[in-house]
């Protein structure tokens, strides 16, 4: 029989394969793993790349908080020079007018509402910019500015009940009472100013990040 068989593979080879040797590699998969398995080689680490976002808006933040101590002083010093040139009424002493007439202004919505505004202002641009150079800070404040201008000039609207006037007296009160007046121009000026000296300090933590190792970077806190 087998010579037979081995007769009929030497005629026809193509119908019979040769035994497989025995150190042949299985490949496959089994159970318990039987056969071998290639394992992927290991991927690399994925690298978190740290933010700017959180020290920005901190130090925006601050940036509030300076602004309105600052705010509240020029209240002060305008209220001086109001009794200066002699807004004050006779026999009023310099001090209690000076307290009165800050106190006023102080405990308004324009003065409130106008901090609160370019807080948040300044919070979104510094979250915004992140890791950005500090030209970027230079050039948003003027929007800043911009808005914090605009809010102040509606909060004055709202403060009159604005919406019980016409619109020509709303306009008139606008341009003549609100638009040019000294307090609301100093909001304008610290919110120009602020974004842009607070900005380096934000622009140079975010300089740090961006010049930093990878492996080094990942480990800073933001």
């Amino acid at each position: 029989m087998s010579d037979t068989v081995t007769e009929t593979a030497s005629v026809h080879p193509e119908f019979f394969k040769p035994a497989p040797a025995e150190d042949a590699e299985v490949v496959g998969i089994g159970f318990a793993g039987v056969g071998s398995v290639e394992t992927a080689p290991d991927a690399p680490a994925v690298v978190r790349t740290p933010s700017n976002r959180t020290t920005g808006a901190l130090v925006a933040l601050l940036g509030g908080v300076i602004f309105a101590a600052l705010y509240a002083l020029a209240a002060w010093g305008y209220s001086a020079a109001a009794w200066l040139y002699g807004d004050a009424a006779a026999g009023v002493e310099a001090a209690s007018f000076i307290q009165q007439r800050t106190m006023a202004f102080l405990s308004t919505p324009v003065y409130w509402l106008t901090v609160i505004a370019f807080t948040v202002y300044f919070v979104v641009l510094a979250i915004l910019i992140n890791k950005g150079h500090w030209r970027t800070f230079v050039l948003w404040g003027l929007a800043v500015a911009a808005l914090t201008y605009l809010s102040a000039i509606g909060t004055g609207l709202l403060t009159v009940d604005a919406w019980t006037l016409t619109f020509s007296q709303a306009l008139d009160f606008m341009w003549r009472g609100i638009a040019f007046n000294p307090l609301v121009l100093v909001a304008v000026v610290l919110s120009r100013e602020i974004p842009i000296w607070l900005g380096g300090w934000i622009a140079l933590k975010g300089r740090a990040l961006r010049n930093a190792p990878a492996g080094e970077a990942a480990e800073t806190t933001v």
